[in-house]
C-alpha cells in the first residue's frame, strides 16, 4: 500500500459547510478518470458541520502532485471558496500507520 495522502481543510462560512461538501463531491468524475487516486473522500464534521475534510489517497508522490493541478481541484477551487470563510489549508501527508 502507498504512503501517500493528502488532506485538505474547508472551512465554511456559517451554514454553508453541507453546499461547500456537495461542491466538492460534484467533483468525483474528475476524480475517477485520475489513475493514480486510490482512495478519495468527502467528510463532513460531525462537531462542526461547517468544516470538510477532503481526504485522498495516492498511487506516488506523482500522482499526488498531478491531482493537485488536475481538472478535480480546478473546479473544486473554482466554486467552493465564494462559500469560504477562510483559504483552504492544504496538507500534503504520509501515512504511519492504517488498517484497509
Amino acid at each position: 500500500m502507498s504512503n501517500v495522502a493528502g488532506v485538505i481543510s474547508f472551512k465554511a462560512k456559517p451554514g454553508q459547510g453541507e453546499d461547500v461538501a456537495r461542491l466538492i463531491a460534484n467533483a468525483l468524475p474528475h476524480v475517477e478518470q485520475e489513475p493514480g487516486i486510490l482512495t478519495w473522500l468527502v467528510l463532513r464534521s460531525e462537531a462542526d458541520p461547517d468544516l470538510v475534510f477532503l481526504v485522498d489517497l495516492f498511487a506516488d508522490t506523482a500522482s499526488r502532485n498531478a491531482h493537485l493541478s488536475g481538472e478535480a481541484a480546478k473546479q473544486i477551487f473554482a466554486t467552493v471558496p465564494p462559500l469560504l470563510a477562510e483559504p483552504p489549508v492544504v496538507h500534503p501527508a504520509t501515512i504511519t500507520a492504517s488498517k484497509t
